[in-house]
């Protein structure tokens, strides 16, 4: 099964009096609830104890490998911190090679393409009509475009002519609309399109957007940007019919339970955080709901939102969006692509930097007390005193490193310990608002 079930029988039976375990040490439950309590700063609501809770296990883990002696930079732990980074640039050199070697263009071709006339590099001017206008503006339009034409017909320079289209996202272009193929624009305009020899300009064309003047360039005057929009899409041709054999070869297969799995996942990341049931598989490989809540930590916060009320048809598309990029990821290691020794040292540099803060932040670095007895439990519990009062100053264990700390350690938070916490926490603030004559505090406030 995973990680996730122990968490969930944990939470309707024992630790009531314990939030957390982290590297054989413990997280009283009146010691979370103390630091909800008295940190204001903070909203007191069990999601935010929950993850007071998630931040002690991390620091103390964090802690105990660096009081240590670990650098926390070796290639595995790099790599598991920065896997977005180290996939981007894997995947990325894995997609050139395979554009080096089956999209080949070259000027022969490019002259047999423009020559097909299947695929036509467009310019326009635009003439915007909107419905607000009336029939006399509309008209005023019209003949606007019509004077356009003529000038252009009798040798008038299209740049004067682009200078007062109203499509300015193309205006900035020269008018270019770059290649396009039949099927992707609306009809009027693709019958105009696809009516023009090299060098021709169109009749005015009328479309539900407005007036439009077409010039289709002879390939010597749009050569480079002809040759770079026919390689864009040989490129998505070959995406595209390379995945479809790529899924085929791999076995690759969403699981039917997905879409239930993703969502428990984005409800509640940080109890699956290391669940290993399976979402998808391929030959060799497979996504589990861990890897999907490593995902949803990279996506922005709009589309995690969407993902949260998306049907189950799109839940089944998202996952097997994230098994498509697993798998290829495989497929560049199995093809013998990686990173570069320099792109490794960037990636350490950069959890070095990380750890680094957090171990200041800690201040590991500080000579022990002769009274403290726990150097690892000790730092932490005075740090998050501090943060708990400010939030502002939390620096915490980058997630994807504390997930491979947790990972090879042993961490756990007890869900019954943390509703324990709460509770005590919310009676003992109570009771200190009532002592100092304060109104209770909002429901608001920062967040960790």
């Amino acid at each position: 099964m995973f990680a996730g079930c122990g968490l969930l029988r944990d939470a309707a039976t024992a630790h009531v009096d314990t939030a957390a375990r982290a590297a054989g040490r413990e997280l009283p439950a009146e010691r979370l609830a103390e630091w909800m309590a008295t940190g204001r700063s903070l909203p007191l609501q069990p999601d935010v104890a929950e993850r007071v809770a998630h931040l002690w296990a991390d620091y103390v883990l964090f802690a105990e490998r660096v009081l240590a002696g670990d650098s926390l930079t070796d290639s595995v732990r790099v790599l598991a911190a920065r896997w977005p980074d180290a996939r981007r640039v894997v995947v990325g050199r894995f997609h050139e090679q395979l554009v080096t070697d089956r999209v080949k263009l070259d000027s022969a071709r490019l002259d047999s393409v423009f020559a097909a006339g299947d695929w036509r590099f467009i310019r326009h001017v635009l003439l915007r009509v909107t419905p607000e206008m009336t029939a006399e503006q509309v008209a005023g339009k019209r003949k606007h475009a019509d004077a356009l034409r003529a000038r252009l017909a009798a040798g008038g320079a299209w740049s004067e002519a682009n200078a007062v289209s109203d499509d300015t996202l193309a205006r900035t272009q020269g008018g270019d609309l770059g290649v396009m193929a039949r099927g992707e624009t609306v009809g009027p305009f693709e019958e105009a399109a696809f009516a023009l020899a090299p060098g021709d300009l169109s009749p005015v064309t009328e479309t539900p957007f407005g007036f439009h003047l077409l010039s289709r360039p002879r390939l010597g005057d749009v050569r480079q940007p002809f040759d770079a929009g026919v390689r864009q899409r040989l490129i998505a041709r070959m995406d595209s019919s390379y995945l479809r054999d790529a899924e085929e070869r791999w076995a690759l297969q969403v699981l039917r339970t997905a879409p239930a799995l993703v969502k428990r996942a984005t409800a509640s990341p940080m109890l699956f955080r290391l669940s290993d049931q399976t979402v998808a598989r391929f030959r060799g490989g497979r996504v589990t709901v861990g890897d999907v809540v490593q995902w949803l930590d990279v996506l922005p916060p709009d589309v995690q939102n969407q993902i949260a009320a998306a049907t189950d048809d799109a839940l089944l598309g998202f996952a097997r969006t994230i098994a498509r990029e697993t798998m290829l990821f495989a497929a560049a290691e199995e093809a013998g692509v990686g990173l570069t020794p320099g792109e490794l040292d960037g990636l350490r540099a950069a959890v070095a930097q990380d750890v680094a803060a957090v171990r200041t932040a800690l201040a590991l670095d500080a000579a022990p007390a002769a009274t403290e007895r726990d150097p690892v439990a000790g730092r932490v519990d005075v740090y998050l005193d501090a943060v708990v009062r400010d939030p502002q100053g939390l620096v915490p264990v980058p997630r994807f490193l504390a997930d491979r700390l947790r990972q090879e350690g042993e961490a756990r938070v007890y869900p019954a310990g943390v509703a324990r916490a709460y509770g005590l926490a919310s009676a003992l603030r109570a009771s200190l608002d009532s002592a100092a004559g304060r109104a209770p505090a909002p429901s608001g406030g920062a967040r960790l």
